[in-house]
């Protein structure tokens, strides 16, 4: 099996998450990416980047968060960072509002300008994420997040065992199969 295909299948079970979200008809595109992003420039050329591997420091900031969003909606039960991302990024596409997109494109460059410039400053980087992850459009993000997550608990649930077990299965195999092109 190529590589290619492997990327595949590992988008695979996201798409057909999505294909249950928004029914037949769907402009919703699901690629590899390096982080979880969703792109929805005037709610057109719709686009989520699920990634890989992720940034440590970011995965760990944004999983806390959303475990304290989980409290916060008075939700039960454990989920992954996985599906948390990935509902929270369709969630921005749900929630895409063009005035917060200007407002949150703004904020986003000043925080990557003092991450960028603080790096070495893990207070910083704690400030800079907390100041992100409580911009309007992702608050918004969160909040459909949560509302579809309350309302489909179990079918979020099975998706988070899917994701979960197609990780399991095609990972290692893609690890290998990268290893080998390599030598």
């Amino acid at each position: 099996m190529k590589t290619k295909r492997y990327f595949n299948q590992l988008l695979k079970p996201y798409k057909n998450i999505i294909k249950e979200i928004a029914g037949n008809y769907t402009d919703i595109r699901v690629v590899t990416g390096k982080k979880f992003c969703c792109y929805c420039r005037d709610g057109y050329d719709l686009e989520i980047e699920v990634p890989l591997t992720e940034d440590i420091l970011g995965h760990k900031a944004f999983y806390t968060k959303m475990k304290n969003r989980l409290r916060e909606f008075n939700i039960q039960g454990q989920y992954s960072s996985e599906i948390l991302s990935f509902l929270h990024e369709v969630g921005h596409i749900y929630t895409y509002n063009k005035w917060n997109d200007w407002k949150y494109m703004r904020a986003t460059y000043l925080i990557t300008l003092i991450q960028m410039n603080f790096s070495n400053s893990k207070r910083v980087l704690d400030w800079a994420y907390k100041k992100y992850f409580n911009l309007k459009l992702e608050y918004n993000a969160d909040k459909w997040a949560m509302t579809y997550i309350k309302e489909h608990q179990a079918q979020v649930q099975e998706w988070d065992r899917q994701l979960a077990k197609n990780y399991k299965k095609y990972i290692p195999k893609l690890l290998q199969k990268m290893e080998l092109e390599i030598c």
